[in-house]
């Protein structure tokens, strides 16, 4: 499935929050506490809970796109181009 079809489907059933980068609020959600790092992930999700994580990784499995988790703290995860 193309990443913005399987995107489009997962924002209609997510109860938590999918940001693409044309939301408002996706380059404060993108970027991690050290800003020396500039990730650039197709898209941030907060899932609202178990049942939300599970879309957000089956609608990433099925575009072929990546999954990362962004850290709170200080170990950012570097180049995330391209991933949830």
């Amino acid at each position: 499935m193309p990443l913005l079809s399987a995107f489009d489907a997962l924002d209609r059933t997510l109860d938590g929050t999918l940001l693409l980068p044309s939301d408002d609020g996706f380059d404060a959600a993108r970027r991690p506490w050290n800003l020396a790092i500039d990730q650039l992930p197709a898209a941030v999700a907060a899932p609202a809970g178990l049942d939300d994580l599970r879309l957000i990784l089956s609608a990433a499995r099925e575009a072929g796109t990546p999954v990362a988790v962004q850290p709170s703290g200080h170990g950012a995860s570097g180049d995330l181009a391209g991933a949830v």
